[in-house]
């Protein structure tokens, strides 16, 4: 009997032993969980007690898609390169060899007034230029609660064309965008009839007057004759973007940007549309890239059908 007695309190000894030391591991840990996901911070003499968790509010970056600070940059629409990073236009940039960064940090932007952050049904029209920004502006339709429902891409097109055919007209009726995006004036660098395209713009302008927009200039690697200016006297204050400032890689033809030129250039704007632009939109950098794309891809070639 007496080793029946003997035994059960080792049984209930060693259970006690097992529990006091499960007991002795789970509450350090549990200590520690509770530490990490508090806004507390502990330290013994100089010893700073660190947190595991990594914030995953800031996704990382692709060094091909990376974002490189420099406070000067957010200035006047300007994208400078670093001076150590200048490059002639013919030379072609290599993200592996030359560890390209992007040249505009939106995390780092003090927003100075509050964005709409309403969900936006998003039309974006213009020439060949838009054809290639459409699919980055994509992803910031997704990042910021927006919805892109139809892209018009009219290859060759010039200002004449949007302004004297009804296409803009029927493809908003259907549409009904919210806000619309305009990107057009690469095939328009040479032009020195500025009276008529001022004209015309001005006729596109208040095709879409009551709609929200922002008319983007286009991303010319020659200085222009005037077609810019034209541009910006047409369109509402504030709501032109100037692009020719900006140092955009090239794309194999040298006319247009290449695919990181287009997210460099759509982060600028990106940029111009939370801080300086006169309809202000939410539009924060994405952290996901190459989402599918929904909208209502149209394409025309001026070449063929000019319109009017």
């Amino acid at each position: 009997m007496e080793n029946n007695d003997s035994s059960a309190k080792k049984t209930k000894n060693s259970k006690s032993i097992i529990l006091l030391a499960g007991f002795s591991f789970i509450i350090p840990l549990l200590l520690l969980n509770i530490y990490d996901s508090s806004s507390l911070e502990l330290s013994f003499s100089d010893i700073k007690l660190k947190k595991m968790t990594v914030d995953s509010a800031e996704p990382a970056l692709n060094i091909k898609t990376a974002v490189k600070i420099k406070p000067n940059l957010l200035k006047n629409n300007n994208l400078k390169a670093d001076s150590k990073k200048k490059s002639h236009n013919n030379h072609k940039l290599g993200a592996e060899k030359k560890e390209l960064y992007l040249a505009i940090n939106l995390d780092s932007i003090v927003y100075t007034k509050k964005a709409d952050s309403s969900g936006h049904r998003i039309m974006i029209m213009g020439d060949s230029e838009c054809g290639g920004l459409f699919s980055v502006l994509n992803d910031y339709c997704y990042q910021n609660g927006h919805e892109l429902v139809a892209s018009l891409v009219w290859n060759s097109a010039t200002i004449l064309n949007f302004a004297y055919s009804d296409t803009v007209i029927k493809a908003i009726n259907k549409y009904e965008p919210t806000f619309i995006f305009i990107v057009v004036g690469l095939n328009e660098i040479y032009a020195s009839d500025l009276k008529k395209r001022k004209s015309a713009a001005e006729i596109l302008a208040n095709k879409i007057k009551g709609i929200p927009y922002a008319w983007i200039g286009p991303a010319n690697y020659a200085e222009d004759n005037g077609i810019n200016a034209a541009f910006a006297s047409a369109a509402e204050p504030g709501s032109f973007f100037l692009s020719k400032d900006l140092n955009l890689p090239k794309g194999q033809d040298g006319r247009h940007p290449n695919s990181l030129g287009y997210q460099i250039w759509m982060a600028a704007i990106a940029n111009w549309l939370e801080t300086e632009a006169k309809y202000h939109l939410e539009m924060k950098h994405p952290a996901i890239r190459g989402q599918k794309i929904r909208a209502k891809i149209i394409n025309l070639n001026a070449a063929k059908y000019r319109g009017y």
